[in-house]
């Protein structure tokens, strides 16, 4: 039996913590403790915790904005995201120590956690990464550009890690350690990327150690398709994407029934928007029993949803509102499985759009593609896969100063490994 410590500490939205959880109730129920160390600790409505399973609060990473540009790689996304001062970093770290004092953890998973890994590191805890892909960069140097679509000298991707190097370093320094850790080297073989190859943020990678999304949905609300004669449009959006109420006046324009799930959304304005054609829920609706009969999809770029969507057959539009969502939804396009909604938009443009993508079979081709190249995809089976690769990081001895031997999963993995 293993502690294991599962950690989230940076991104928004509810996939994380869905992940986190479905992680944990897997490990308890193989006869592991498991303990979630989380950003935010409230719970999906309706969730209740497993036995078994511990929630304690994450240490803090303070937010410094977006600053005075973009920022062009993974390294740069840090330096906003709490590394920028070496203080914080150091007191974070101490945090991080008090934590694993508290959990004498065996093993560490880290879900977009990067002080917590460095914490690991620095305290001989094996650890792993798991994620969509953004979150766990790929081993070259420097790390590659987040912003494909504009010119990014190699110099500014250089400078920004090497930026954020001097930072890490000036905290373990200041912690009393003469053996310093780049971020860089927290990443490796042994990472789970919960995605498809072609659907990685940073593109396919030959060593990827690919499992497939971790699905995970809660209690829904069951509704059906009002009509079988009209083209059916599926969205799943929030109030705070770019355009959201363009967007909205455009899918109650669409010669087509639509139903848009809209977290956040006011009450007040989803009855504004609401038509005979358009349904607005402001709850979780069950996709599973939607998407097969819909036509289109249109998200945020929202890996969950959107990868849903694709595994369903269903083209896509996409209006992302972070860099992240923006290389999703990239990679989305470039199968020719969607269409992203840049620069200024308004409804008639929105409109268009989305008619194009309706009238287009060439989008709904590419989608069926791409749920025919998954077709043996299994939620279970890679829910299964993960926690043996878990399992085996603790169990192979794994420590800090080897090398990580890439181990594949069994064909049947044991229920619980001791």
């Amino acid at each position: 039996m293993a502690r294991v410590l599962i950690v989230w500490a940076l991104g928004e939205a509810f996939g994380h913590l869905a992940q986190c959880l479905r992680l944990a109730e897997g490990l308890v129920a193989r006869g592991h403790e498991a303990t979630l160390a989380l950003k935010d600790v409230r719970l999906p409505v309706g969730q209740r915790l497993a036995p078994g399973i511990t929630v304690l609060p994450a240490p803090l990473t303070p937010q410094a904005g977006t600053g005075s540009r973009p920022p062009v790689n993974y390294a740069d996304v840090l330096h906003v995201s709490g590394f920028a001062d070496a203080r914080d970093v150091a007191a974070r770290l101490n945090a991080w120590q008090g934590v694993f004092s508290l959990v004498r953890p065996d093993v560490l998973v880290a879900d977009h956690a990067p002080t917590a890994l460095l914490a690991a590191r620095l305290a001989e805890i094996p650890y792993l990464s798991i994620g969509n892909g953004f979150a766990i960069p790929p081993s070259v140097s420097p790390w590659p550009s987040i912003r494909p679509w504009d010119a990014v000298a190699d110099q500014a991707l250089t400078t920004a890690e090497t930026r954020l190097d001097h930072v890490l370093d000036s905290a373990q320094k200041a912690l009393g350690h003469t053996k310093t850790v780049r971020v860089r080297d927290l990443f490796g073989a042994h990472d789970i990327l919960d995605t498809f190859g072609e659907l990685d943020h940073y593109g396919a990678r030959p060593d990827g150690r690919y499992v497939g999304p971790i699905v995970s949905v809660p209690q829904a609300l069951r509704v059906g398709w009002q009509s079988k004669e009209s083209s059916r449009v599926l969205a799943y959006l929030r109030p705070a994407v770019p355009g959201f109420e363009s967007i909205m006046q455009a899918l109650a324009r669409l010669d087509a029934e639509v139903l848009c799930i809209a977290p956040g959304m006011k009450p007040e304005m989803a009855k504004r928007c609401a038509t005979r054609c358009l349904r607005i829920a402001l709850a979780p609706v069950d996709l599973p029993s939607l998407l097969p009969d819909a036509q289109l999809a249109v998200s945020y770029g929202n890996s969950g949803f959107t990868t849903q969507a694709l595994l369903a057959g269903v083209p896509l539009a996409m209006r992302p509102r972070h860099v992240e969502q923006a290389l999703f939804a990239h990679r989305v396009e470039a199968l020719g499985a969607g269409k992203l909604l840049g620069g200024r938009i308004d409804a008639a443009s929105v409109t268009a759009s989305l008619q194009e993508l309706l009238g287009n079979p060439a989008y709904r081709q590419a989608a069926r593609s791409f749920r025919s190249r998954h077709a043996d995809y299994s939620p279970s089976q890679t829910i299964e896969q993960s926690l043996f690769l878990i399992e085996r990081t603790f169990l192979d001895g794994w420590n800090t100063d080897s090398t990580w031997k890439t181990q594949e999963p069994q064909e049947s993995p044991p229920a619980c490994l001791h």
